[in-house]
């Protein structure tokens, strides 16, 4: 009988440092998120631990030719978006496999809330090596081409000290074979929504204006805005 006791109490223990840890990574990754230091010279910078072991776990190669792997990888398997996935991570390896190049997409570590790639035309998810990579890194009816679409939270916001959820998210659009990291919404637009069956080298979006200090007669209502991933230029759609 005391054996079994000790058993159910281990169990039970178990349990709640299961619980404990689980809260407290939603705090540290979700809420907390990046945390913003000022240096002696008065420059932001963000202070992060890079984990050793994202290129082993979450490394993919995609179109044949470019390795990526994000750097603090959190997966957020929920009711997202069509992929129920949310890759947030704090910024994005890529190595060209024809040339050994390696790059970091940010000069310094963001908030990623998200970032995947378009489809491309000719394979379905039965010719993936891995099937699950479908819905981890791939934006179904996405059709951009050749380039990564990455939301993140770049700038502190709401002033509270830290990149996380809780700041406004922009939108870039990396291109590995360029490496070149394009910001897409205007200045003072922030993202609500990236709806999925675009059409070809079109990101259509659901953006908000930045609601300014003094009240308004007229609230700042979400509009649409259109971005050619080819001319790298945008167009707002006004509402009537």
């Amino acid at each position: 009988m005391e054996k079994l006791r000790t058993i159910v109490y281990s169990a039970i223990a178990i349990i709640v440092l299961l619980i404990v840890f689980t809260l407290l990574k939603s705090w540290f990754v979700y809420d907390r998120g990046i945390e913003i230091a000022k240096t002696s010279s008065n420059k932001s910078q963000t202070v992060y631990v890079e984990p050793d072991d994202d290129l082993v776990e979450h490394s993919a190669v995609a179109w044949g030719r470019f390795l990526f792997y994000p750097l603090g990888l959190n997966r957020d398997r929920e009711n997202f978006g069509v992929r129920k996935t949310l890759n947030h991570a704090q910024n994005l390896v890529f190595v060209d496999l024809q040339t050994g190049r390696n790059r970091k997409v940010f000069t310094k570590s963001v908030y990623i809330w998200d970032y995947f790639y378009g489809a491309e035309p000719e394979k379905s998810s039965s010719d993936l090596e891995n099937p699950e990579l479908l819905y981890a890194n791939i934006f179904p009816g996405l059709k951009t081409g050749k380039k990564f679409v990455i939301i993140g939270m770049p700038e502190d916001t709401n002033k509270d000290g830290y990149l996380n959820q809780k700041d406004s998210k922009k939108v870039f659009v990396y291109d590995p074979a360029l490496d070149e990291l394009a910001p897409v919404l205007p200045k003072k637009y922030y993202l609500e929504k990236i709806l999925p069956d675009s059409p070809e080298n079109k990101l259509v979006m659901i953006v908000k204006r930045e609601e300014e200090q003094a009240a308004k007669k007229k609230p700042n209502l979400p509009t649409l805005f259109i971005y050619d991933t080819l001319q790298r230029r945008g167009q707002i759609v006004e509402r009537p």
